[in-house]
């Protein structure tokens, strides 16, 4: 990797250098800005500095996909790779200032936004670019949408989920509509119109993390709405470190209970913020499999750009599904406890209690 970053920014470097020599030539040489139209001196050496650091950074916190997320997996950048970030984007912030008319900028300062994970900023930037794009534009709503939702602690009980529902009808083959239309149908209890979306998504190149969020919440494919066990069971969590910013929580079920339970029913884990909103992390597992010892981290998360391991607070949820859906119904048996980075990184969840 570190090879094709030193072969990358050479290509960039040679790219800003064909960019900036011409504009330095002429302009030593007494020509004037006006000679080369939609291109002048200051925007030249702006482009030059800008190609290879955006570029590198960029690309190393993105993934192929092409949506504006950060997978939880990939490591933070560096404090230098922060700063320089900070200052190119203080400086297109400039430059936006003067020209808040290009498309193409607030596009840019929304994604190195996104990256940074500064969410509300992003969506201001993504908002020029639907109101500069136009209402047909939903490659830009569906942007803004997922900064919405990624800056509102209501999810898609807010803007974020009425923009998704609506580009859901006028963009129905657009993946990032598909997955964020998913999470705001479940979100809304239509657990049908969700997995319907979702179904559409198996069989795209995801990233895997995504492919696995899509399994646990579907099961797996071609298999019913209710599977007793949606994924192989882990090993034990004895046998292997805790990741970072992880959680170990066992989970056991009150003896009084265990009459309710027929048969295997799914097990849903979830954490979420203390202020409620949509899952953060999630883990489906089987009734048949308590008492269970398991671990919540980063690679269980429900949301790209979201990391519990970033959350000081999170409530922690541990419910038996009497229907098979990862909705609340009544007559489910769950448990919940409240989880601080202050205590210890090991939790117990008792399913003791009845939804109404």
């Amino acid at each position: 990797m570190t090879t094709f970053f030193i072969i990358a920014l050479v290509i960039a470097l040679t790219g800003s250098t064909i960019v900036l020599a011409p504009l330095l030539r002429d302009f030593f040489k007494g020509g004037h800005e006006e000679s080369r139209p939609g291109l002048t001196l200051s925007t030249g050496i702006l482009v030059a500095l800008l190609v290879p650091l955006m570029s590198l950074v960029l690309y190393s916190r993105w993934s192929t996909w092409d949506w504006a997320a950060t997978p939880a997996t990939q490591p933070a950048a560096t404090a230098e790779q922060m700063h320089s970030m900070e200052e190119a984007i203080a400086t297109l912030e400039q430059r936006l200032e003067q020209q808040p008319d290009d498309v193409q900028g607030w596009q840019m300062l929304g994604r190195s936004y996104m990256s940074l994970r500064r969410f509300s900023d992003a969506a201001r930037a993504f908002q020029q670019v639907a109101e500069l794009s136009g209402p047909e534009a939903t490659a830009a709503q569906a942007d803004y949408g997922e900064a919405l939702f990624l800056s509102d602690p209501g999810g898609m009980q807010g803007e974020a989920g009425e923009l998704f529902r609506d580009l859901v009808n006028r963009a129905p083959d657009n993946p990032k509509v598909m997955w964020y239309g998913g999470l705001a149908a479940f979100e809304a209890g239509d657990d049908a119109e969700g997995r319907r979306l979702w179904s559409q998504l198996r069989g795209m190149d995801l990233p895997p993390e995504m492919q696995r969020i899509i399994e646990e919440r579907l099961g797996p494919a071609d298999v019913g709405t209710a599977p007793a066990v949606a994924s192989a069971p882990e090993t034990s969590s004895e046998a292997k470190p805790l990741a970072a910013g992880g959680i170990r929580v066992s989970i056991e079920l009150d003896p009084a209970l265990r009459g309710r339970i027929a048969g295997p029913v799914p097990l849903f884990i979830f954490a979420r913020r203390p202020a409620g909103g949509p899952p953060l992390a999630a883990v489906r597992r089987s009734s048949s499999e308590l008492p269970l010892s398991i671990d919540l981290s980063d690679d269980n998360a429900m949301m790209q750009g979201i990391r519990i391991s970033d959350q000081e607070q999170l409530k922690l949820v541990a419910r038996l599904s009497m229907s098979g859906s990862p909705r609340q119904q009544p007559g489910d048996l769950f448990g919940e406890v409240e989880y601080s980075r202050d205590g210890e990184p090991e939790v117990t969840i008792r399913i003791d209690q009845v939804a109404p």
